[in-house]
């Protein structure tokens, strides 16, 4: 779903990775972890498949960030007032994020998804991405800015500051085909999310800034060098994340 956007799609790529997974077993020589492997054999998969039908939608970062500036504003009383309004919420809040990875090139959001989503280490996702550690780390980098500077100055969920809510989009979203009332697109997703309290999201995005904050003087303060005390302020400090 995170490479595509669109459920369909993204069936149709899991059904095509593990039959060609299946069908290549004998090709696996265990030189590295069957994992690396299967996430290899998938990845090339994934980047060269036909351009699913989202993809061309989102024309890059800051033509996806102009239309979110564009496009927010207070519902309207007949949108608010509808029963799956939180619903659609969140619809908009998955669908928002998606978007934002199709800004990426596929090499930089495959790169995203092994790094920041799967968590492999450069080496593994180097491996799976068949290019070098300093390249995937130079694409994982890449990603992060991108998707920093779509959010940082403008998501509600990252900063109670920032001027956008999910509400504000969801009568643009709906006028531009992007949303339907009738039947989300996303929401209802299995793996999406939707299942999880809004009160629980706001709270896991609120500590957020506190996890980065925690890394960075991880990274620069050489007293915090236990890891004892790292993790306990970890789990003081981040309650929802780690729940959740």
């Amino acid at each position: 779903m995170r490479m595509f956007a669109h459920p369909e799609d993204a069936a149709d790529a899991t059904q095509e990775a593990l039959i060609r997974i299946v069908t290549h077993l004998a090709s696996f020589e265990g030189r590295s972890k069957v994992t690396t492997w299967a996430h290899t054999v998938a990845s090339r998969h994934f980047l060269r498949m036909r351009t699913q039908r989202l993809e061309p939608t989102v024309a890059g970062p800051e033509e996806f960030g102009d239309w979110i500036d564009r496009h927010r504003s207070e519902p309207s009383a007949e949108t608010a007032s509808l029963v799956e309004f939180d619903e659609l919420c969140g619809d908009v809040r998955i669908a928002c994020t998606y978007g934002m990875l199709l800004c990426l090139s596929r090499p930089v959001r495959l790169a995203y998804l092994l790094g920041d989503v799967i968590g492999l280490t450069d080496v593994e996702g180097a491996e799976a991405c068949e290019t070098t550690p300093a390249a995937f780390r130079q694409r994982l980098a890449r990603a992060r800015r991108t998707m920093r500077s779509i959010m940082a100055q403008r998501c509600g969920l990252i900063r109670s500051e920032n001027p956008c809510r999910c509400s504000h989009l969801v009568d643009a979203s709906i006028e531009a085909g992007i949303l339907d009332p009738a039947q989300p697109l996303h929401a209802h997703h299995a793996g999406a999310g939707a299942s999880i309290d809004h009160g629980v999201i706001m709270a896991a995005a609120a500590e957020l800034d506190l996890a980065e904050a925690i890394a960075e003087v991880y990274r620069t303060d050489p007293e915090w060098t236990g890891p004892d005390r790292i993790m306990s302020t970890i789990r003081a400090s981040l309650p929802t994340l780690l729940q959740t």
